[in-house]
């Protein structure tokens, strides 16, 4: 038997959705429907799902299925095409980037999540700007790579508190 997560359920539905809006999500599929993640991979993402799951409150179940495949909720670009296309003007993009959030807490992130906040935490930007780059910025007439204010990016994963997940990565 699913759990329901009373919490969670209300987190979903005062603070993303107004009013009676996801009743009409159970009886649509447009956001599915324009998905290019979803076009690519099937059922493996399906953002409805995902929606659908969270207004019921079924939080333990998610994060269930995403430790078994993390692309389950990860799959997500945040492109915000399911945005677009709602007709009920569901926030879609903002109730998955809520979860996200929820399993960075609870430590469910694909494997290379964590390595890649750690860059950004040392150099402001996840791949590091290369002497190859550089060159081919110069011979393109582009210039310089502008500089990435790493303090300013420090401060914000501080303010969030990714700075406290990525230091326990790692000393793991």
């Amino acid at each position: 038997m699913v759990k329901v997560d009373l919490n969670f359920k209300r987190a979903v539905l005062d603070k993303l959705v107004d009013g009676d809006k996801i009743s009409y999500c159970f009886q649509c599929g447009k956001c599915n429907d324009v998905c290019p993640i979803s076009a690519r991979w099937g059922s493996r993402y399906n953002p409805r799902d995902i929606v659908l799951f969270s207004a019921l409150g079924y939080k333990e179940a998610l994060v269930n299925a995403v430790v078994k495949d993390p692309f389950i909720l990860w799959g997500c670009t945040t492109c915000e095409t399911c945005d677009e296309k709602c007709p009920a003007e569901i926030p879609i993009t903002d109730i998955i980037s809520m979860l996200k959030n929820l399993a960075v807490s609870l430590g469910v992130t694909p494997d290379f999540y964590p390595s890649s906040a750690l860059q950004i935490m040392e150099h402001g930007m996840a791949i590091p700007v290369q002497a190859a780059v550089e060159k081919r910025r110069e011979k393109l007439g582009i210039g310089v790579a502008p500089e990435i204010p790493v303090s300013e990016v420090q401060k914000i994963m501080q303010a969030t508190g990714i700075e406290k997940l990525v230091k326990k990565e790692e000393t793991a």
